[in-house]
């Protein structure tokens, strides 16, 4: 059976780009998908990718990885065939696999057989797939202030800054631990930003200038939690004080 997870394998559904009620399909940019970006049903499953992207035992997303045909019971009691399509099939580091459906708690509510629905995929999930379902909705995705965080360590991720990388590294290597934000920016050094913007009107003069709101630190230790080589506490809103440990720790 197609896990979704075969080399070269493709989405078997794409949202519209348009619609005209609330599900509001988006695109989030992925460092963990083949093709670069997932096409979301919804802004509850645009959100749940920051948490993929920044988790470092994720390894490999594969929007909409398959659709599968299940044996369900409805209200009467009857048994009828039905298809499914889940959001995202996940690949950890690990070798475990997840399919994880999107669905906020109120549309829950408003359908209860939803509930039957899941119980009956982690079911089906596990013994065909060899792997977890789970349905995610608000309380599992908008944890503050840790979904905060995580949104400014995604802002991050794609910063190319090698120098800064390997230096503060380096500077943790030697730091004793727990330590602090600010700790490490006091122990680094670091040149800052700059850049230059050429004269216009015929003018040959080039100015030159710094970017002052760059910080190099923080951004390397964004990333460096970001691929699980630290931890850092998320329990609290990031700032210079926000504690640093080994991933013993």
């Amino acid at each position: 059976m197609r896990t979704g997870f075969e080399r070269n394998s493709a989405p078997v559904f794409e949202p519209a780009r348009r619609k005209m009620h609330a599900s509001l399909p988006g695109i989030a940019p992925s460092l963990k998908v083949a093709g670069g970006y997932v096409r979301t049903r919804m802004p509850l499953m645009l959100d749940a990718m920051i948490h993929l992207e920044t988790n470092p035992t994720v390894k490999r997303i594969c929007p909409y990885p398959i659709q599968i045909e299940y044996e369900s019971e409805d209200d009467n009691g009857l048994f009828k065939m039905r298809d499914h399509i889940f959001d995202l099939g996940v690949e950890l580091h690990s070798g475990r696999r997840l399919y994880i459906d999107y669905e906020p708690y109120a549309i829950q509510q408003e359908r209860p057989w939803m509930k039957r629905r899941t119980e009956r995929l982690r079911e089906v999930v596990a013994l065909e797939l060899g792997a977890d379902y789970h349905l995610q909705d608000e309380r599992d995705v908008y944890i503050q202030p840790r979904f905060a965080n995580l949104k400014i360590m995604y802002q991050h991720l794609r910063v190319e800054d090698d120098q800064a990388l390997k230096v503060v590294r380096k500077a943790l290597a030697l730091m004793l631990k727990p330590t602090t934000i600010e700790a490490v920016r006091a122990a680094v050094k670091l040149p800052g930003v700059r850049f230059e913007v050429s004269a216009l009107h015929g003018d040959n003069g080039v100015y030159h200038g710094n970017l002052d709101d760059v910080d190099r630190v923080f951004t390397a230790i964004m990333q460096l939690a970001a691929a699980g080589e630290i931890n850092i506490d998320l329990a609290r809103p990031f700032t210079d004080a926000s504690v640093i440990y080994d991933l013993e720790g």
